[in-house]
């Protein structure tokens, strides 16, 4: 167990079981209560872009908790990194950058997953792609950690607010979008800038090709996801702070 985590008892399922179990937690039944609220009778699908903007709400939130471990546990991280690093370096010449198997497929107990300590294995594991996540001054560093303290709570209400009728809470849908352009805006502002400096100091070279899409592709999502979100926020301003017609419904 990578994590240096002590706990030895009771059953021990994959991280990524966990991580999937918590991520249709946040996700399935928003699903369904806007179904029910919301499908055309005749038609009875879901709505796609409603699921889809949601389920990247339920990665995000669990991605928030993840950088709380990066900051509370930094020094877990840079132990847990130095020790992946070696690890890795013993078998360079067989190839490969990261550590096998991968934090997520190793097996832990239901203890350790509920532990925020545990999760901060996925820095120590990600910062051999991206040492800025054991460099406390730097841009990564900060901006995920703050992301993590600053954003959960704007994402659940995003979730919130694109399931339920938020006039019956008193909640202004004008509010609601023009905070969701805001928030967006600045998650896939600060994610520009992190894959920015991360070309800049040209960390992908020593990486492998597998590697170099996995920074990719999360670094995507965390673009076109908050724009997208930010055009369905858009049109609910620019209708005078009203969902009909907008995507959501």
């Amino acid at each position: 167990m990578r994590s240096n985590s002590s706990e030895k008892g009771g059953p021990k399922l994959h991280a990524f079981t966990y991580v999937t179990a918590f991520v249709l937690l946040f996700w399935l039944p928003f699903v369904k209560v806007h179904y029910d609220l919301y499908h055309d009778v005749n038609e009875k699908r879901i709505n796609f872009t409603h699921a889809l903007l949601t389920l990247f709400n339920a990665v995000n939130v669990l991605i928030c908790i993840w950088e709380m471990s990066l900051f509370v546990h930094q020094n877990e991280v840079q132990k847990t990194y130095r020790k992946l690093k070696k690890e890795v370096e013993k078998r360079r010449g067989g190839g490969g950058d990261l550590p096998t198997p991968l934090c997520l497929f190793e097996k832990i107990t239901l203890r350790e997953a509920l532990s925020l300590k545990h999760w901060h294995v996925i820095w120590s594991t990600y910062a051999l792609l991206d040492p800025s996540y054991v460099q406390t001054q730097s841009w990564g560093f900060w901006v995920d950690t703050g992301n993590g303290f600053v954003t959960i709570a704007p994402t659940i209400a995003m979730t919130i607010g694109a399931t339920y009728d938020l006039s019956r809470f008193g909640v202004s849908p004008l509010a609601y979008g023009l905070i969701g352009l805001i928030f967006n805006y600045q998650m896939m502002y600060g994610t520009v800038i992190y894959f920015s400096n991360y070309t800049y100091q040209r960390y992908y070279e020593r990486a492998s090709f597998g590697s170099k899409m996995v920074v990719l592709f999360a670094n995507v999502i965390w673009i076109v996801f908050p724009m997208w979100w930010m055009k369905v926020c858009f049109e609910i301003v620019k209708d005078g702070g009203s969902f009909r017609g907008t995507s959501l419904r």
